[in-house]
């Protein structure tokens, strides 16, 4: 293992970062931080991932625009909650350039480099008197030790911030730092990027070097969540590298160092992604859904939504029913390519279905299973070699 967790690390903690997270009333009635921003002070490579989403809000659309042109020095990413900025047309457009040429003025910094992400209801306009006074607070309050201001500033319906940073050796003495903050409990599902996240580094690396790493890492966590089935015109992933940890540049894709960043946004991306699962959770269950032998990508996909989207299975697994056979329905519905005869069903470690018929199998076991606080389901199609594991979650209102 090529990283330890930096206790107390956040967004801010990599060389060269400053954030911090106002209140400047955006959620009605509260006086809760709303408005975070995160600020590097060299100029710093950026990757991207974004929503599929064929309605996207209008800062995903304005930063996409943005990254179109400039991906090699990125200075700073406002992140306001309370208001998603989506279903608000040309002039919620408008709204979110005047707060990316805001920040920019305020931080003397080009234009081109600021993105925005946004959180909350969908539909209404910004306020942007309360968010023009925000912003020049925020530029006023930046430090290296305002990251846990912006991981809280961030949230909606979340319960709790979701952070962290690590320290990554690279080889002989080289060092990075990397770190991450993220929110979501709702409108998560397996669309590319799924949730909004700010990932930090001062490593030295090939902007296309970085988009590969983040792809990756985002492709085996983040876009591994299907918490409710649903889609957000919001979802963003974004990485920023400046470059001040001192490395030489990393350009290239089989180097050591290459792999030992690797390794560690894998481990910080899964991380957070754990800790949105569990938060949505709350005093649900949390639950893995395995699928093997798949014939396809496609099929694998087409198996886990339609699991994780049935509400009356989470509804037993919440109840610890051990009503297996709601699994076997919603695999059944799922359309993907499959033999019946082939499948087997675990639930835990106890095989139910065996070749397409019930299988001899300890009924307390299967109790126990569907009773503990995480359950994994596992789907063997036998007819491929594509596998895929997906996690959702029960909640109490189920």
């Amino acid at each position: 293992m090529t990283y330890t967790i930096f206790e107390d690390g956040h967004i801010a903690s990599p060389t060269g970062f400053r954030a911090t997270g106002v209140s400047c009333g955006l959620k009605d009635g509260s006086k809760a931080r709303d408005l975070a921003l995160v600020f590097s002070m060299q100029p710093a490579r950026v990757a991207a991932m974004f929503t599929t989403s064929l309605t996207k809000a209008a800062p995903v659309f304005l930063s996409q625009a943005i990254l179109s042109r400039n991906r090699e020095a990125m200075r700073a990413v406002l992140i306001n909650s309370g208001h998603a900025n989506a279903g608000t047309g040309q002039p919620g457009l408008t709204d979110a350039v005047e707060c990316a040429k805001l920040v920019a003025d305020e931080l003397e910094i080009p234009r081109d480099g600021v993105l925005l992400m946004s959180t909350g209801i969908i539909g209404v306009p910004l306020p942007m008197q309360k968010l023009r006074d925000g912003i020049r607070r925020a530029v006023s309050e930046l430090d290296s030790g305002g990251g846990k201001r912006a991981a809280v500033a961030i949230l909606t319906t979340d319960s709790r911030p979701k952070e962290r940073a690590l320290r990554v050796q690279l080889r002989d003495g080289q060092r990075c730092i990397l770190a991450g903050m993220a929110k979501g409990t709702r409108l998560i599902h397996p669309r590319l990027a799924t949730l909004l996240c700010v990932l930090t580094t001062d490593l030295a690396i090939d902007q296309r070097l970085l988009q590969q790493a983040l792809h990756h890492s985002a492709g085996r966590s983040f876009n591994r969540l299907s918490l409710d089935g649903d889609g957000s015109p919001n979802d963003s992933v974004l990485i920023l590298a400046n470059g001040s940890a001192g490395n030489a540049p990393i350009t290239n894709a089989g180097s050591r160092e290459f792999a030992a960043f690797q390794e560690a946004l894998e481990f910080l991306c899964a991380d957070l992604a754990q800790q949105i699962v569990r938060d949505a959770a709350g005093s649900g269950k949390i639950i893995n859904v395995r699928v093997r032998g798949a014939t396809s990508e496609e099929s694998a996909r087409l198996v886990v939504d339609a699991v994780t989207r049935s509400r009356a299975l989470r509804s037993a697994v919440r109840r610890g029913i051990p009503d297996w056979g709601l699994l076997l329905s919603a695999v059944g519905s799922s359309c993907a390519e499959m033999r019946p005869e082939l499948l087997d069903l675990r639930v835990g470690s106890v095989l139910v279905l065996h070749e397409g018929m019930v299988a001899p199998y300890d009924n307390h076991a299967a109790v126990q299973a569907f009773s503990g606080p995480e359950i994994e389901f596992t789907i063997d199609l036998n007819a491929g070699p594509v596998e895929l594991t997906v996690v959702t979650c029960s909640w109490h209102e189920e």
